[in-house]
């Protein structure tokens, strides 16, 4: 059986389009459409509490990253309506990626993990490293910084997925570079968690340090939940 797959989407609706249509057409028409699509397996939108833009997040957990290919995921796109093409045409950033989940050994969800309701805050890391570095990087991730990030109040669950392909559109669209190849999502009840000692023993130990220190491509977003969609 296919491992499941995610999808990362990051929005900026930018002066081309106000906000107030942007967050009506998600909200009411775009994402209504992918709960009624068999591929979504969840919807969730985020908005970013870093500073940093996008402002707007998305994420879905899908069936696969086959089931990306074919219909009715492929309808979504050659179906949109005139509304949804002229809102593209203008918007200045709309940032989708495809990811796979890495099925390797995984720390448990913490007792905070509420399957119908999602944590109140988000963090997508996601790095690339050399490639004879990869191995390694998967070793710290799953041997050693999960489980210590576990150790922090406020610690949900994390999970870590491979890039499968990336593209953007909107008037920004040729400035962005290809995300790193591996995200980790770590899904926290509080932000304070990230002043504990143990979510600052678990980003300063040596092996971590090695590993980030040989990072060739690194991005790193912080978002609050904003709605879920239910079927």
């Amino acid at each position: 059986m296919a491992p499941t797959a995610f999808l990362l989407v990051f929005s900026e609706p930018g002066p081309g389009v106000a906000e107030e249509e942007f967050n009506d057409w998600y909200e009411n028409e775009h994402i209504p459409l992918r709960v009624n699509t068999p591929t979504f397996l969840n919807w969730i939108r985020w908005k970013a509490v870093d500073g940093e833009k996008p402002t707007y997040g998305a994420s879905y957990d899908l069936e696969s990253y086959e089931a990306t290919k074919i219909a009715p995921y492929t309808t979504l796109a050659e179906t949109r309506s005139a509304r949804e093409k002229d809102i593209l045409k203008k918007i200045q950033l709309l940032d989708r990626r495809h990811y796979e989940l890495l099925e390797t050994p995984s720390h448990p969800p913490s007792a905070l993990y509420d399957e119908a309701n999602p944590a109140p805050y988000a963090i997508f890391i996601s790095l690339e490293v050399k490639p004879e570095l990869e191995d390694e990087l998967n070793k710290w991730y799953h041997e050693e910084h999960i489980a210590m990030l576990a150790k922090a109040p406020g610690w949900v669950r994390s999970r870590r997925f491979v890039l499968k392909d990336a593209g953007q559109m909107g008037v920004e669209a040729q400035n962005v570079q290809k995300p790193p190849k591996y995200l980790a999502v770590h899904e926290w009840a509080s932000l304070e968690a990230l002043e504990s000692p143990e979510f600052k023993a678990a980003v300063s130990t040596p092996w971590s340090e090695r590993i980030l220190g040989n990072v060739v491509a690194r991005e790193r977003r912080v978002v609050s939940f904003l709605r879920k969609w239910t079927r």
